[in-house]
Parts: structure tokens; C-alpha cells; sequence
């Protein structure tokens, strides 16, 4: 592995060199885990959960180093939170997650790579549930894990993106969480009804994520469990509210992308000349950019549908001249022998050359590396939504702006000035 692999060196020399523990983790070993979970993307809301079970886990055996630890002290260390019986599946799940991440990726361990969670024994008989398809090998059919595991796999099988991934297996353990289940078997539409409920009456969540959580146990239970939801009935629905989309007139546009430089303003641009929602600007690939016919194809968009827009004339000199900085940035990265951009694993396995060809780079490639998950190769992914959502809002502050700007704000003044 290429990244963090400086670190890891300081790390075991401070090891060797340091004759006591210290009450919290060493500070080189800190700054890489923060590293490494950053490269892996864990949502921000549960980055400091990722910490705090790495501290614990360090305060489960404070005689040991966390550096002299072994399989053995981390699945002891797991045991022990399941004796508890107060902490979840999701819970046990995410420190078990953060303790393979600090020993595969910050400190190299290679029997960290191949660990898996282990069930409690009261979950592992054969007749209790019915099998997850391809379940690897030391979790049991029964457990949430399993369910989590296979919502995974089924979703990598269909390249899903990795938001949908992360969606799909977080409202999975909401649902586990929300009935304290501690296996997983069919899903029962009352059961389903009652979670649904709870999100729109108690939690007051939006009508766009009380349907995302009803896809994702719908697809949990009719593509891994094999057995279809069918009707739920009559159930509370999330109201949605009659609000008007915010739009700029064409002078508070060019006052907004006159803020904004670089390739904030050109994916801004495109939100605007071409009309493309946030992700599908940012995961433009260089081939879907047509100078010749002065059109971009928008691959995989909403709904899983491609379509075909403008590519506005106005920023074709300026494309073509990122473009060619993008292309000596990707020259850079092959001579470092890095992997190219990120792709979906099932197409990589079909196409395992694609990711390195010119045509299948992003248009917005992000400024820094990154560690694919599913090979750990290093790649370059493309520029973080958020990066391009912070650069509209300070953007429109500068421009002093009444109204509240967003990315969407610039999809809905473009389809306002086709009219």
C-alpha cells in the first residue's frame, strides 16, 4: 500500500524508541488514523465515533501498545462489547470497522485484511434463518452483519454509487437498530410500516428520504433476502412541502460565476449552461464532453438514465483548456504508477485498462489521491460535491446575494431561462 506508508514507518520507530504507553494514542498513530479515514470517506458524522472506538479499544488493555496488539486482543476486545448487551448491531459493526481500518490501513497488518466479524454463538444455528447467497466465510447467515454484507455485495454487483452504497446499508442498520433485532430473517410489512412511520411522525424527515429508506429495505428484502416487501398498506407518509425553487435572474448569474474562478467555474458553468445536477457535472469523464457536435452526454443520471445536453459555447475555450492541464496531471499520475481514475469494480474486471486510458478520466479530477476500497489501489477520484457547494455559497456571499444559492439553484435558472 503506497498511502500512509511514511507514517507507518515514524509510527513503529516511536514504538520502538518510547518505553511507556501513553494514556491516549501517540500522536503520529492519531494523525494517520485521521488520515486514513478521511481517504476512506467515512461520512463526517461518524468520524469522531471512529476515534473514539480506537481510544477505547486502547484503554481495554492500557499494559499493551496498540502497535503490539493482535487478532486475538481485537476480537476479545469485541467479545467483550457483545457481553454487554446494552450496544447494538451497528454499534459493535462500527467499532469492529474502525479497529480493521486502524490495522490494515495505518499500521499494515496483513491478517487485518482478510478479518471479518465473527457472530455470537447464539446466532450461528443453521436452522435459525435462511442463508444470505454468498456470504463469506465466519459470518453467520443469521446476523445483521450477514444482511449488511450481502445489501453490499448486491449493490457493488450492480455498480451502484458509493452514496447509494452508503444510504442503502446505513437505513439497513436504522431498521435493525429501530426493532433491536439481533438476527435478520424476512421482513415483516408491519415491521417495515411501523419504521416508516416512526421516520415521518416522530423524526419528521422529507418525503425524499422516507422513500429512500423504503427503497433500501425493498431492495434489502427482495434482492438479498429473495423475498419481496409486496404492499405495506395504508401508512403515515412524510408531507411534502409546496415551496418554489429559488432562481436568479441573468444578471444575478453573471454577477454569481464572475465570483468564482478555476474549476469551481467551470463545474459551475455546466450546472448552468447545461443544466446538470451537482454529481452528474462532477463525474463527467473526459469522453462524454462531444467539442465536435458541442453536446454532453450525461451518463447513468438520475434514475440510472442517460441523456444528452448542451455544452454551452461559452466555456468551450476554457474547458479545452483545463482539459489539457487535467491531461499533464494524469501523465504525473501514471508515471507514479498509480492506478488512474475510480471506476466501478465490475467494470474495472471487464475493462481493467480503462481506468488508466485518457477517455475515462474525470473532467474534475480532485486535487488529491486516494485509496480505492475495493483494490486498494491508489487512484484519483473526482472533486468532492461539497468542495463545489462551498465554492457557490462563498461565491454568492461575495456577490452579495438576498437570496439563498445553492448548486440546484443554478439547474432551476437554467430550465427557467429556456422557457
Amino acid at each position: 500500500m503506497l498511502y500512509l506508508s511514511g507514517m507507518r514507518m515514524r509510527i513503529r520507530q516511536e514504538h520502538v524508541s518510547c518505553g511507556r504507553e501513553d494514556s491516549a494514542m501517540q500522536l503520529s498513530l492519531r494523525r494517520a488514523f485521521i488520515r486514513a479515514v478521511e481517504i476512506e470517506d467515512v461520512p463526517q458524522g461518524q468520524r469522531r465515533w471512529r476515534i473514539l472506538w480506537v481510544e477505547r479499544f486502547e484503554r481495554f488493555r492500557p499494559g499493551k501498545p496498540l502497535q503490539g496488539r493482535s487478532q486475538e486482543d481485537l476480537e476479545a476486545f469485541i467479545a467483550s462489547l457483545r457481553d454487554r448487551g446494552s450496544l447494538s448491531p451497528w454499534q459493535i459493526s462500527q467499532a469492529f470497522e474502525s479497529l480493521r481500518l486502524l490495522y490494515y490501513r495505518v499500521l499494515g497488518e496483513k491478517w487485518a485484511k482478510i478479518l471479518t466479524l465473527i457472530p455470537p454463538a447464539e446466532h450461528t444455528s443453521r436452522d435459525a434463518c435462511p442463508a444470505v447467497g454468498n456470504t463469506p466465510a465466519g459470518i453467520s447467515p443469521v446476523s445483521p452483519e450477514s444482511i449488511l454484507t450481502g445489501v453490499e455485495k448486491a449493490l457493488s454487483l450492480r455498480s451502484y454509487s458509493r452514496q447509494t452504497k452508503k444510504a442503502y446499508l446505513s437505513w439497513a442498520g436504522r431498521f435493525f437498530h429501530f426493532h433491536r433485532r439481533r438476527s435478520g430473517g424476512d421482513f415483516k410489512p408491519d415491521e417495515v410500516r411501523d419504521f416508516l412511520e416512526d421516520l415521518a411522525l416522530r423524526q419528521g424527515v422529507s418525503v425524499s428520504t422516507q422513500k429512500q429508506a423504503l427503497n433500501a429495505l425493498s431492495f434489502l428484502s427482495a434482492v438479498v433476502l429473495g423475498t419481496p416487501l409486496g404492499d405495506l398498506g395504508d401508512f403515515a407518509k412524510s408531507k411534502r412541502p409546496k415551496r418554489l425553487p429559488v432562481v436568479l435572474s441573468r444578471r444575478e448569474v453573471r454577477l454569481l460565476l464572475d465570483q468564482m474562478t478555476g474549476a469551481h467555474l467551470l463545474a459551475a458553468g455546466l450546472l448552468y449552461g447545461s443544466g446538470l445536477r451537482i454529481m452528474e457535472a462532477l463525474r463527467l469523464r473526459v469522453k462524454d464532453l462531444d467539442f465536435e457536435l458541442g453536446q454532453i452526454v450525461v451518463r447513468d443520471g438520475k434514475g440510472r438514465k442517460d441523456r444528452v445536453s448542451v455544452l454551452p459555447e461559452r466555456y468551450r475555450p476554457s474547458l479545452e483548456d483545463h482539459l489539457s492541464r487535467v491531461r499533464i496531471l494524469h501523465g504525473q499520475d501514471l508515471g507514479r504508477h498509480y492506478g488512474g481514475a475510480t471506476f466501478y469494480p465490475s467494470l474495472a474486471r471487464k475493462y481493467p485498462h480503462a481506468p488508466r486510458e485518457w477517455i475515462w478520466q474525470y473532467a474534475f479530477p480532485s486535487g488529491r489521491l486516494t485509496v480505492d476500497p475495493s483494490s486498494g489501489r491508489t487512484m484519483r477520484h473526482h472533486l468532492h460535491e461539497t468542495a463545489l457547494q462551498r465554492a457557490i455559497k462563498a461565491a454568492s456571499g461575495r456577490a452579495r446575494m438576498d437570496k439563498k444559492v445553492t448548486s440546484h439553484t443554478l439547474r432551476h435558472s437554467f430550465a427557467t431561462h429556456l422557457l
